[in-house]
């Protein structure tokens, strides 16, 4: 019995500890099996879901909403009174103007308003013979007509420029030698192609987004033989020439002290292996008063040297996300980090595994946030003392309760940290201060949205012509790209810039470059 009673002791404990690892082992599935759910909820709605991160409230929902706004200040009632207005003076006008679908004419006055397009009259008629009254003998009278205005097309024409250069020679004195008026100064001296196609193979790649294998189809179709390789040492000349004003718009960049900047991949083509690697593309957004610079760079890799490279003279301000490369930067002393809420936004609406009352508090906060800074730089533009005192007395208690409301979640067991809204959490706590730097200074704003406004375009065209062919065409699409998305920032034809400006940059003096840039740029009146 004694053998029996020092065996089942054994066996007690050894089942005892068994029962605790597989209890263990249960909490973990479950937690395990919860991640995956969240992670499949989010896939599906990436792929099949709306794009919008608005909220779907029900009834319930809309009532509360509605009592928050009741006790919103008189700021935002004031906001909201003139967003009401100017949208029934929009829809007013809009009765006003619709045109009528069965007068065509109206329909075109409305689509093309201003527009100054050339007319081209065709005229339908009878034959001669069908004009004469079969009565009578005598020709019929026109008594009236019927129009119809439809807007047409012609495919793009290409011409063949002839540049004619007189020379002159005194007859009476044959040591005076020749003379003829200068020769002018061309982007690629010696070329066969004028600056208006250089521009325009530029402009299709990078802001029609046709890649150059497209351009090269649509020439051919026109009946003009210009294969790839021709058209990308256009594209990397063109670049080569423009090189000193992307220089000098890098300058000025650094000069701002507040920069918007992101990044994203771009395969990069591994000569000889038909292989692509990943290389990025940065841009680096000027924020503040001023001309909107967009600068892109384009980098073989991620490495954090690349910004600190770029950046490397800089002070200031930079609104960035949360990429661990930056950390680096923000350790020199006069450079300050400034958070992202649109991120923080994004990580808690994706966390679908928090309770639905606490995850629409945090992100209705959020959302309050985003117009309270909307309301300050509502009126008269924003002035530097409305936004400061909106920050002040609004925006940095709401962002206090905030983060008091998600750490006493995290801490107090409401959500555990493993989930996808506890990490959203930590995500936001983690940047701290960061969150609160554009508090500072009213030039700073509370996300990044610049600079992913900005390389957005990149995105949409990189689907289309999906590599860099080489380290230097890389360089080259970061030359065109921050010259041309910097004048679609500012309304200006990119066309247009980029044909003038190959024009005369080679004749250009160098101390008035400035005089090129797209903020200073003024169309000149005669080339030759």
């Amino acid at each position: 019995m004694g053998m029996l009673t020092e065996t089942s002791q054994p066996r007690a404990g050894g089942a005892g500890e068994d029962l605790a690892a597989a209890e263990q082992r249960v909490v973990e599935l479950e937690a395990e099996v919860a991640r995956l759910r969240d992670l499949v909820r989010r896939l599906e709605r990436a792929l099949y879901g709306p794009k919008s991160e608005r909220i779907i409230r029900d009834l319930s929902d809309q009532q509360v909403f509605a009592t928050l706004l009741q006790e919103v200040d008189d700021l935002n009632r004031a906001l909201e009174e003139s967003e009401e207005r100017a949208a029934r003076e929009r829809e007013a006008l809009t009765a006003r103007t619709q045109p009528k679908r069965r007068r065509l004419r109206r329909s075109l006055d409305q689509l093309i308003p201003d527009s100054g397009l050339p007319e081209v009259t065709i005229v339908i008629d009878l034959p001669e013979e069908e004009k004469i009254s079969a009565q009578t003998g005598l020709p019929l009278v026109k008594i009236g007509e019927d129009v119809v205005r439809k807007l047409a097309v012609k495919p793009p024409s290409y011409y063949v420029q002839r540049i004619v250069t007189p020379r002159y020679a005194d007859p009476a004195d044959p040591r005076a030698g020749v003379v003829s008026a200068p020769a002018p100064d061309h982007a690629v001296p010696g070329g066969s192609f004028d600056e208006s196609f250089i521009a325009d193979v530029v402009v299709n790649k990078l802001a029609m987004h046709l890649p150059l294998y497209r351009q090269e189809e649509r020439l051919r179709h026109l009946g003009i033989d210009i294969g790839r390789q021709t058209l990308s040492r256009q594209y990397l000349a063109a670049a080569e020439v423009l090189r000193p004003l992307y220089a000098r718009l890098k300058d000025l960049l650094i000069d701002r002290g507040v920069i918007f900047t992101d990044d994203t991949p771009v395969n990069l083509q591994v000569k000889g292996t038909g292989k692509t690697v990943t290389g990025r593309m940065w841009v680096y957004v000027a924020g503040g008063a001023g001309p909107p610079w967009r600068v892109f760079e384009f980098t073989v890799d991620r490495s954090k040297k690349r910004p600190k490279e770029f950046l490397r003279d800089y002070r200031g301000y930079i609104h960035a996300d949360a990429y661990k490369g930056y950390d680096d930067l923000f350790k020199t002393d006069g450079v300050f980090e400034c958070g992202c809420w649109m991120h923080v936004r994004r990580k808690f609406f994706e966390a679908t595994d928090a309770p639905t009352g606490l995850r629409e508090e945090i992100l209705e906060g959020i959302r309050r946030l985003f117009r309270y800074e909307r309301f300050a730089r509502s009126f008269s533009g924003g002035p530097d003392e409305l936004v400061m005192a909106v920050r002040r007395e609004k925006i940095a208690p709401l962002i206090d309760r905030l983060f008091a409301r998600t750490g006493k979640a995290l801490l107090g067991g409401e959500v555990l940290p493993a989930s996808a809204f506890g990490k959203a959490i930590a995500y936001m706590h983690n940047l701290g201060d960061a969150l609160r730097t554009f508090l500072r200074d009213p030039r700073l704003r509370p996300d990044n949205g610049e600079s992913e406004r900005a390389i957005r375009p990149l995105a949409i065209g990189r689907k289309n012509w999906l590599f860099a062919g080489s380290k230097s065409g890389g360089d080259a699409t970061g030359i065109l790209l921050s010259l041309v998305q910097t004048c679609r920032a500012m309304a200006i034809d990119p066309f247009v810039y980029i044909e003038d400006v190959l024009r005369r940059i080679n004749g250009h003096p160098a101390h008035r470059l400035d005089e090129l840039l797209p903020g200073n740029w003024q169309k000149a009146e005669s080339y030759y």
